[in-house]
């Protein structure tokens, strides 16, 4: 039989990270890149290929999308999303596994029952997802996002500027840093709340910029939100390097995106998206335009 197929996208956090956990609002766009996964029945006894993470994934949405447990899927992954920087590749693998599934089964899914269901999925490689990513690789576009039971969000309409994503080299787990920053605001909510709060504002503050189309004042606020969040502990030195070689380079403004820990940055360009590409590069990183 043919492979049933399904696909899920990247994102790319604009701002809020971290914050949106602790029930402030975050900002945050789809990427072209991702990942396509092709499923199809396994013969009864045939052996799995698949890593333990994988089969648990797949498990988890076959669960998610109330199927036989016994039911058995043979599954391919291929995609030119980097893995484990930040920029979504457990969602996307996650919404790609929901969709390739249901199409087996001869199920269409909306978009908003996909991004439910993956993020059931992702909670094998996240703990406590937010929701954020697996709703940002079902949709398309700029999305305001709100985390709760259930989770807020809608598409802004408005111009997204060219942006540079950077990496730092370094890959991390999203779970341990977001565990590790809510344990540390769990035992000092006096110190962690205010800061959320301040992440939040710069959130609405972002917004009005896209809105108004104010590239300098949206640097400002990109740059802010990352000594916050390096406040907070979930920057690191490579990280925080490559946000000055950014602007060094010719950004507005800087922050990391994702999980931290690690990663990649996301920066504005003051003109040329490009130009800011090519002068990262020659300081020794990788970059490319979202």
């Amino acid at each position: 039989m043919n492979p049933a197929r399904g696909v899920g996208h990247g994102k790319l956090i604009l701002l809020g990270e971290h914050a949106v956990v602790h029930g402030q609002p975050a900002i945050a766009l789809t990427l072209r890149e991702g990942v396509r996964v092709r499923v199809r029945a396994r013969e009864p006894g045939a052996p799995a290929s698949e890593t333990e993470e994988l089969r648990g994934a797949v498990a988890a949405a076959t669960a998610a999308l109330g199927l036989d447990e016994e039911r058995a899927f043979e599954v391919s992954v291929e995609g030119e999303l980097p893995v484990a920087v930040g920029l979504g590749s457990s969602a996307a693998l996650a919404v790609g596994l929901v969709r390739a599934i249901a199409a087996h089964e001869g199920r269409r899914l909306d978009r908003e029952t996909t991004a439910r269901l993956a993020n059931e999925v992702e909670k094998i490689f996240h703990g406590t997802p937010s929701g954020i990513d697996a709703t940002a690789a079902s949709q398309e576009g700029l999305i305001w996002f709100e985390a709760g039971r259930p989770p807020r969000w809608e598409r802004l309409d408005v111009v997204v500027p060219a942006l540079v994503v950077a990496l730092s080299g370094a890959r991390h787990h999203t779970g341990e840093t977001v565990g590790g920053l809510s344990e540390r605001a769990g035992r000092h909510p006096e110190v962690y709340r205010p800061i959320f709060a301040a992440i939040g504002e710069l959130v609405r503050a972002g917004r009005t910029a896209l809105e108004q189309r104010d590239w300098p004042l949206l640097g400002e606020i990109m740059t802010m939100d990352h000594a916050l969040l390096r406040g907070c502990g979930v920057s690191t030195p490579a990280l925080d390097r490559l946000v000055e070689d950014a602007r060094d380079a010719g950004a507005l403004g800087a922050k990391l995106t994702g999980g931290g820990g690690g990663g990649a940055i996301v920066a504005l360009p003051a003109d040329s998206p490009e130009t800011l590409v090519a002068n990262l590069r020659e300081r020794g990183w990788t970059a490319f335009v979202a």
